[in-house]
């Protein structure tokens, strides 16, 4: 009797994990950790062989191959100053705006609150631009004068789960004093207005493994899927009327400029920052033009079973060979990609190859007789060694 109730709590507490395993994760203000002391650490990776991944529920994707490009970027944040313009601001962050000719610094302030986090608005302080090389005269110039611009919408709204959308459309007026003595202008209002529309849907969930910081595969981190698409149009005043074409021409701006943010976020819980951001140059999404990922410190790594555990046994034959041909046979009859490292007894690479297991390679040819240690490395990083004797 004891025995049976023994057996049907476990076999409860195994659904009960299996259940959790299987079910989409919710993001809120407890384990989105949006906060001043946040340091967002990424690496970019090339594009090459990435590709969209799969939407809906209980995925599994692996991104563990990716190969990072130069040195890894951070984001900082810092905490908002005494007389933040915004209340309730939990942290905010130094941005640059570059339009044409000019190149704007301001301030943005965010609000981590229990709905979501607020993109509250900036503050420009003033900042003068000389024109001079384009008319000539020292006197002539654009000031962007001292400012605040409240926004009040939401970047990331809670709960976030599966079925979750978030839709925003917002306006952001930004204005400056044109001065261009030879044309009667002196600070005559010039605005930027700035219509943004974003939607983030949650199209899938599941588990997601990118590499860690040494180039090992990560666990598998419970994830949401998040697509973005975001779409900018830039349009410009001079007083009330558009801006002459001549004008924004000379500064090197575009009436009705439209700037697109399209692409595939992962989210995981206890972290701010996507695991993984594939960017997109078109809304089909049908192959990445920018990958960044997570060099997070508690980014850590799988435990990865070895490659002979997963294939049902690796053996190498002919073994001991002549050293013209080796196959790696897989227990299971697979045929998986591997790379091959060949060394020797003291360690030192003596041949690399791409190989198949079940196929012949020429990984050995040229090798002399001895005993060598041949490391089978598969695409999703796990590994296994044979030793194998040339004749």
């Amino acid at each position: 009797m004891k025995r049976n109730l023994l057996l049907a709590l476990l076999a409860s507490a195994g659904a009960s994990t299996a259940a959790q395993a299987q079910s989409a994760i919710v993001l809120n203000q407890t384990n989105f950790p949006a906060l001043a002391s946040t340091v967002e650490l990424y690496s970019q990776a090339g594009t090459g062989g990435v590709t969209t991944p799969t939407t809906g529920a209980n995925q599994t994707w692996n991104y563990t191959n990716l190969t990072p490009l130069g040195q890894p970027t951070n984001s900082t944040y810092t905490a908002p100053i005494a007389m933040s313009p915004f209340t309730g601001t939990t942290r905010a962050y130094t941005y640059n705006i570059t339009l044409g000719i000019l190149s704007v610094l301001g301030t943005t302030y965010e609000a981590l609150t229990a709905t979501g986090l607020q993109y509250q608005g900036f503050r420009i302080i003033t900042q003068r631009f000389g024109l001079g090389s384009i008319t000539g005269s020292s006197t002539d110039s654009v000031v962007v004068p001292t400012q605040t611009v409240p926004v009040g919408t939401a970047r990331f709204v809670f709960p976030t789960t599966t079925g979750t959308v978030n839709r925003q459309s917002y306006r952001i007026a930004t204005t400056g004093l044109l001065t261009v003595g030879l044309v009667g202008l002196n600070r005559a209002p010039l605005r930027l207005v700035q219509r943004v529309s974003s939607v983030d849907s949650v199209a899938g969930w599941g588990t997601v493994r990118i590499p860690t910081a040494t180039g090992t595969a990560s666990a598998p981190y419970p994830a949401l899927l998040l697509r973005r698409r975001v779409v900018e149009v830039d349009s410009f005043y001079l007083g009330t009327a558009p801006a002459p074409a001549l004008l924004l021409a000379a500064l090197n701006l575009q009436q009705g400029a439209t700037t697109y943010n399209i692409s595939d976020d992962f989210y995981r819980a206890n972290s701010s920052q996507p695991l993984l951001s594939l960017g997109y140059p078109t809304s089909a999404r049908v192959a990445p033009n920018a990958v960044y990922y997570s060099r997070e410190t508690t980014v850590v790594a799988g435990t990865q079973p070895e490659l002979a555990a997963q294939v049902g046994g690796l053996v190498a034959y002919p073994n001991p060979g002549n050293g013209r041909t080796l196959t790696l046979g897989a227990g299971n009859g697979s045929r998986q990609a591997v790379q091959l490292t060949v060394r020797d007894l003291v360690g030192r690479t003596c041949a690399q190859a791409s190989a198949y297991t079940g196929e012949p390679t020429s990984a050995l040819t040229g090798l002399p007789a001895g005993v060598y240690l041949v490391e089978a490395e598969a695409t999703n990083r796990a590994r296994s060694t044979v030793r194998v004797t040339v004749e």
